[in-house]
């Protein structure tokens, strides 16, 4: 398998990596995005492009701004990013600069693909762009919202004392200090105060139910049945009824798959393929 890792820079001079599979060259190609604090090597983006890629669709599995909690700076002009450090909106320019390393590479067609908090950026990304390229959607274990998201991960009481210092830090101009809250798990979440809010503040546009509106392309959306608790069946049919076009978005659940998919890597594959060989037609496959 022919498999490059590649680099692009935004309009905003942020560098980004990912992983390019080059599949078949008459399929449409997939863009897979990560969720929060994960990167293009980790999660649904480690063994989804491979399996993809064997069927003749060419991948590329990318890093947006988020990735990791913070980045070093690549080069002297880079800034320093990650979890801790981006804006929501900025989620433009990143997946932007994704679909014109495609186009490039002469991929006229794209699907994006994203995982749990990808998501939202694929669809704000979407929604304001309107990308002519974009031919699907394929969102893998969607949260609510990043509030939502944020408020099951660490609980009520350290979401709220969070935002209630970020707003705090906010005002006093202090937005290089760094909030960090206990989350499930052993993973803390931190971020500057203009980042929690810019995610998690209640003026987010960070909303999975609401963006999913004005997006008009075929959709698949994917939930394990043993998913978080937020990404529950009631809000995978919310999200169908409320797409752009409710009769071309698809529910798929995978029967004991947990949120990232361990030992259900071939279900979630296999159900991938199935879709993309509905919306696609199989003489796309390369």
């Amino acid at each position: 398998m022919n498999t490059e890792l590649v680099r692009v820079q935004t309009a905003d001079q942020v560098v980004l990596h990912g992983a390019y599979y080059r599949g078949g060259s008459h399929s449409p190609a997939v863009l897979v995005m990560h969720g929060a604090a994960m990167n293009f090597y980790t999660g649904v983006g480690r063994f989804l492009p491979e399996m993809l890629a064997v069927q003749g669709y060419p991948v590329v599995s990318v890093n947006n701004r988020g990735h990791d909690f913070g980045t070093a700076p690549d080069g002297n002009r880079s800034p320093v990013l990650g979890l801790m450090r981006e804006r929501f909106t900025d989620c433009v320019m990143d997946i932007e600069a994704w679909i014109d390393f495609l186009a490039d590479r002469g991929h006229s067609r794209v699907i994006l693909l994203g995982h749990s908090q990808g998501i939202p950026k694929i669809l704000y990304a979407q929604q304001q762009k309107q990308f002519p390229a974009v031919s699907g959607l394929v969102l893998i274990s969607p949260p609510p919202s990043f509030a939502a998201m944020l408020r099951y991960l660490v609980g009520d009481n350290y979401y709220e004392r969070g935002l209630f210092k970020a707003r705090e830090l906010a005002e006093m101009g202090m937005d290089e200090q760094l909030i960090v809250l206990r989350g499930r798990g052993t993973m803390p979440w931190i971020f500057i105060p203009s980042a929690f809010l810019s995610f998690y503040g209640p003026e987010t546009p960070a909303d999975t139910a609401e963006l999913i509106k004005d997006v008009y392309c075929p959709i698949l959306l994917v939930r394990g049945s043993a998913d978080f608790e937020p990404v529950s069946r009631d809000l995978l049919v919310q999200l169908q009824n409320n797409a752009g076009r409710a009769n071309a978005c698809e529910i798929v659940e995978i029967p004991g798959a947990r949120h990232f998919y361990t030992h259900h890597e071939k279900e979630l594959g296999a159900a991938v393929l199935q879709w993309l060989g509905k919306i696609i037609g199989s003489d796309t496959v390369g």
